[in-house]
């Protein structure tokens, strides 16, 4: 009739199938604390980057912002001190130009902010602006066309995210 509880057919695991479970299943929980620790490392590591990333563009920013600034006072100084405001632009570019090494550095590749190409370019047009300048010739060209390129710079440089 009626079974006790103790007759009833238990499927019974051997004790070799209750280790291994056990093995499994300790693996199994050591693994989701790893996943879980390496995702507390990580996320912090990520996210300075990030902010890395933002600070050096507000510098960038900052830097050519100086130098737009820079070299509208060329316009108003075209004397004696206008070879040393060029130096303070040329120092602003190489700023510019180490921040995105930087960038690069620490984001391979993928982290070039500016092309080095429109850098140079840019060292070169200073280069001829102080030479037209310390030859005394007229420097109104090379003026504007520094001035022309540090716009579209800055521009370029506050469309970066």
């Amino acid at each position: 009739m009626y079974r006790r509880y103790s007759q009833v057919n238990e499927v019974t695991v051997p004790v070799s199938q209750t280790r291994r479970n056990r093995v499994k299943n300790i693996t199994i929980l050591v693994l989701l604390a790893a996943v879980i620790t390496m995702t507390a490392i990580a996320l912090p590591a990520v996210q300075s980057r990030s902010s890395a990333r933002g600070l050096i563009i507000q510098r960038m920013q900052n830097e050519v912002g100086t130098a737009v600034r820079l070299t509208t006072s060329l316009s108003r100084n075209a004397g004696a001190s206008s070879a040393s405001i060029l130096a303070q632009i040329r120092s602003n570019i190489y700023a510019i130009a180490a921040a995105n090494e930087l960038s690069i550095g620490m984001e391979g590749a993928k982290g070039r902010l500016l092309p080095e190409e429109d850098l140079t370019a840019l060292q070169s047009s200073i280069d001829n602006y102080l030479a037209f300048l310390t030859t005394g010739m007229d420097t109104g060209e090379y003026q504007t066309n520094l001035q022309n390129t540090l716009d579209a710079l800055q521009i370029r440089i506050n469309n970066l995210e």
